[in-house]
């Protein structure tokens, strides 16, 4: 069985050089708002990996085709569904349903071309990953308190707004933020 490949921060921005390279020159700006380990990824969290990128569609803008040629043209998979290639790294389009964010204005990361990257707040990053909270989400989270303080009141907030089962989920998990805090 081969090794799923991972990218760190660096690798990850380099694939997102070759995306902004493949798109033609002209034509209105692509917005992706990167979720997941994004923040941690661009963030510099040490050791951090992952083998895709997770896009927010509903805070995203972006003609789908002219996106997935793109990525096909940089090497990445685009929002695979069924199968996965082992050493290839993908864009993941993601809907809200199992993964829950609550409402936010996206914050601006960086401008490539005419890709324009972007993240929920803080708040709302550490709110979606208290919904799972695997030992990957807790790392992620320890790195993105310990780096942003971020106001946990209003993760609190964030989470009480989840629909259900996420809401009730993420509020079992928010006794880590007690443990978690810088």
């Amino acid at each position: 069985m081969a090794l799923k490949l991972h990218l760190d921060g660096a690798a990850w921005s380099v694939v997102l050089a070759d995306l902004a390279q493949a798109l033609p020159p002209t034509g209105v700006p692509i917005r992706l708002c990167l979720i997941g380990s994004a923040a941690c990824l661009f963030g510099g969290m040490d050791g951090r990996t992952s083998a895709d990128l997770d896009i927010w569609k509903p805070a995203s803008d972006f003609d789908r085709l002219e996106l997935q040629r793109a990525a096909e043209k940089a090497g990445l998979l685009f929002d695979p569904k069924q199968t996965l290639e082992p050493n290839r790294p993908y864009l993941q389009l993601v809907e809200p349903g199992l993964t829950q964010l609550g409402a936010f204005e996206p914050v601006f990361i960086e401008r490539l071309g005419r890709l324009h990257l972007y993240r929920p707040p803080v708040e709302n990053l550490i709110a979606a990953k208290l919904i799972r909270a695997e030992p990957k989400d807790l790392a992620d989270i320890q790195f993105l308190v310990s780096h942003h303080r971020p106001d946990l009141n209003r993760v609190r907030e964030i989470v009480a707004r989840f629909e259900a089962p996420a809401c009730e989920r993420a509020s079992e998990n928010l006794v880590y933020l007690a443990v978690l805090k810088p």
